[in-house]
């Protein structure tokens, strides 16, 4: 018998990839090119061109969905949204 505690806890890269987009999709206003875009090396904030009440809804949604607290330090470290997927990869472990 298989128990969920033998399965790894990691949430698969993909799978935080598709909630991020359905997450930029809901919270914030883009054109469909700009979800289009969406890739894992893309810039974050400058490739969204996110103003600061844009980026501080994206991380206050990112923190709701993915159940993690991202501090400025975290913040200062996301440059893509590659980075972003291993940071919440690497919470989702911990937690």
């Amino acid at each position: 018998m298989t128990t969920a505690s033998s399965q790894s806890s990691t949430i698969p890269p993909e799978q935080i990839y598709e909630r991020l987009r359905a997450l930029v999709s809901e919270r914030l206003v883009l054109t469909p090119e700009q979800i289009a875009a969406l890739r894992p090396e893309l810039p974050l904030v400058q490739g969204l061109e996110l103003d600061s009440l844009a980026t501080v809804t994206l991380i206050a949604g990112i923190e709701d969905e993915f159940q993690i607290e991202l501090d400025l330090e975290d913040r200062q470290r996301i440059t893509t949204i590659a980075d972003l997927i291993a940071l919440i990869q690497e919470r989702s472990v911990a937690h």
